[in-house]
């Protein structure tokens, strides 16, 4: 047992000798010890390049203005203490390996690196957590300053002895009078090894106290995730349950789609009847040669340019029939904090309480965020009842329509005969006559035929409107105890949980 501990003991002896030299702390001779230096330095520099991992490449999906703001901010203190920590860390270790003799410049170097670190905390943090406090409050705001201040001991550790360390080598050129060749002597008597323990141990709690400001970084940035990824989840299922890919905007669809094809169908069957008409008239050559003949001629495509007039209008009969879709968003205007989650008090309460990282924010936004989605289920269940009474209604106004569309065709049904019956007098006289009668009486129907597609694009206008109307008075009842009371009653909850925890009140 003797000898192996001699045996260890002279391996050791061995490593010191055939040691490569170690850092000079900007003197030409070697400082006793220093290699543990740059072992701890390069511990200190492995923590604090890690500060900004999370938030350097996170990228936001969502388009909730809370998370890229709060984002901003934690990325600019991470790269910020990133940039500082690291050039100091650098700066001792510059110092440690350098032997040019300028003992102020090296020092001061990592003089300065410390005291602009230590200023970073005490100066520039305020300005880029200030924002903070309108977007989540001041939680993360205090973990920050907690965290720069729990680092704070590690460089106000480093600052002292740092200075110690510049006094001890001017001493050392002092006694030597130069800063090359100075003798071990010197070197130990000014530069002692406990001040070399004292900075390697000043670097080991720097590197211990790092931590605490990226689990701040990371939990924030794990939090702006969390979040991120529910305000997605919930758009979809605001979506599928009462938006526009909900099985209640199906519904609509399937209505306006009907109404939208009896209105087409009997259009192309009256433009088509109207075509034969045309051709009809063009045959018959006696009328041509009448009076009238320019005026009948103008008739005929009059009764056609109302179809072109109809499909010119603005907004289409299609436009407005789909603005029944839209007129149900707007009747989600009495559900807007479920609705419009983007603009939501309910929404904003949970998202901040899970971003601000305070002492309950996860808890917090697992414990209520569900209830968002069992009040859309509550929504979509009223709002199925309230649309399935219009589709209802909305199908007898198809009927409505396709009937009243009907009479269209017994304006102009018996033209062609009449005309032909016309066409065969033989007597100019009568034949002339006949033909302006028929013209006076073909204009004034003309009118009328022309006002039948008036009031039927206005009665679909009106229509809508009145079902708008109807679905937003059926959801404001249905949903009046949601509006009123249980929306606020979470949004209390929510609070109060971030603020009391387990030990909010609950109903």
């Amino acid at each position: 047992m003797r000898y192996s501990i001699i045996a260890l003991c002279v391996l050791s002896l061995l490593q010191c000798i055939t040691a490569e030299p170690r850092p000079e702390f900007a003197l030409g001779a070697s400082v006793p010890r220093t290699d543990r230096v740059g072992d701890a330095a390069d511990e200190a520099q492995a923590i604090i390049s890690s500060v900004n991992e999370a938030s350097e490449d996170f990228t936001i999906l969502s388009e909730l203005p809370l998370l890229p703001s709060v984002l901003t901010v934690v990325q600019n203190v991470a790269d910020e203490f990133e940039t500082l920590a690291t050039a100091l860390v650098t700066s001792i270790t510059t110092l440690a390996s350098d032997s040019s003799g300028n003992v102020d410049t090296v020092f001061g170097a990592a003089v300065d690196a410390v005291a602009d670190t230590i200023a970073f905390a005490d100066d520039t943090l305020p300005g880029l957590t200030d924002p903070l406090v309108e977007l989540i409050g001041r939680a993360l705001v205090e973990k920050f300053e907690d965290s720069l201040e729990h680092i704070g001991k590690s460089l106000q550790a480093l600052q002292v002895i740092l200075n110690d360390l510049k006094t001890g080598a001017e001493n050392a050129v002092a006694e030597a009078g130069r800063t090359t060749d100075i003798s071990p002597t010197i070197i130990s008597k000014n530069l002692k090894r406990t001040m070399i323990t004292q900075l390697v141990k000043a670097l080991n709690l720097l590197r211990a106290t790092v931590p605490v400001l990226k689990y701040t970084v990371d939990s924030t940035i794990e939090g702006i995730s969390i979040a991120d990824q529910y305000m997605l989840d919930l758009s979809d299922k605001v979506d599928s349950t009462i938006g526009e890919n909900s099985s209640i905007a199906d519904e609509l669809d399937g209505i306006i789609e009907a109404i939208d094809d009896t209105i087409t169908d009997t259009m192309a069957d009256v433009g088509s009847d109207l075509a034969e008409l045309q051709t009809e008239y063009d045959a018959l050559t006696n009328l041509a040669t009448t009076d009238s003949a320019g005026q009948l001629t103008t008739l005929m495509a009059l009764f056609a340019a109302n179809l072109e007039d109809l499909g010119n209008r603005d907004p289409s009969i299609l436009t407005t029939l789909n603005s029944l879709k839209d007129s149900l968003i707007d009747v989600y205007d009495v559900v807007a904090p479920l609705f419009f989650i983007y603009d939501s008090y309910l929404v904003d309460a949970l998202i901040t309480t899970l971003v601000s990282n305070g002492n309950y924010s996860q808890y917090c936004f697992y414990k209520y965020k569900d209830f968002l989605i069992a009040l859309l289920e509550s929504i979509s269940i009223e709002a199925a009842v309230c649309v399935d009474k219009e589709v209802q209604r909305l199908d007898y106004f198809r009927e409505t329509i396709e009937k009243m569309l009907g009479l269209l065709f017994f304006d102009f049904e018996d033209i062609s005969d009449d005309l032909t019956l016309c066409n065969g007098i033989s007597d100019e006289d009568n034949l002339g006559e006949c033909a302006a009668s028929m013209a006076a009486i073909y204009t004034r129907l003309e009118d009328a035929f022309g006002d039948m597609f008036t009031l039927g694009y206005d009665v679909v206008s009106r229509e809508v409107k009145a079902t708008s109307n109807r679905l937003k008075i059926c959801m404001r009842l249905s949903q009046s105890s949601l509006l009123d009371s249980e929306i606020p009653q979470l949004v209390t909850k929510i609070n109060d949980c971030a603020e009391f925890g387990p030990l909010a009140e609950e109903d």
